[in-house]
């Protein structure tokens, strides 16, 4: 009876162990005309932290990363324009070592609490909410819905340079794989 209850005992610790470590998110209700300038300190701290540097987000299909920076608003503190409470940035985001779109975003702060989020001037739907985890690595979620699903945080971590893709030598030119005679 006492190994019985030594198990259950040690499977229950092992269990609490393991939730106390798995991290839990919350959202927060914010006005959806939210501005930069409203949660600027946070957002420029980040917005430091990232700028000018190469990023390299690695899951099992994927290899790349991203690249933010600078962009100045001319904009910025005028009122009457549609961005000018925004702090913006350029992300160039990457497929190994090949670029593979730029987009102009904006900062604010995300609805997931000790995050900043970056939506896509153009396109709203290209989100990025980053909290940073040290000086040499970020995390972050594709949207303000994934905060429901931990196993959907992704791990940046600052690099040299990004890697070379595994399939570039793979690929024939036109005259060798005998599409032009």
């Amino acid at each position: 009876m006492d190994g019985i209850k030594s198990v259950v005992l040690a499977s229950l610790m092992a269990a609490w162990s393991f939730a106390a470590t798995a991290e839990t998110f919350t959202h927060i209700e914010l006005d959806k005309d939210r501005t930069s300038v409203q949660y600027a300190g946070p957002i420029k701290s980040i917005t430091k932290a990232l700028e000018g540097y190469r990023w390299l987000g690695q899951t099992k299909d994927m290899n790349g990363g991203v690249v933010f920076t600078p962009y100045i608003n001319p904009h910025f503190g005028k009122n009457d324009t549609e961005s000018g409470g925004a702090i913006m940035v350029t992300a160039t985001f990457y497929l190994y070592d090949q670029p593979a779109k730029e987009a102009l975003m904006v900062a604010r702060q995300s609805e997931i609490p000790g995050f900043i989020e970056f939506y896509g001037y153009d396109s709203r739907e290209l989100q990025l909410h980053i909290r940073m985890v040290g000086d040499g690595t970020f995390q972050a979620f594709s949207s303000a819905d994934q905060y429901r699903k931990p196993e959907k945080l992704m791990t940046y971590k600052k690099v040299d340079e990004f890697n070379k893709s595994p399939y570039k030598s793979q690929l024939k030119s036109a005259l060798e794989d005998g599409t032009f005679f």
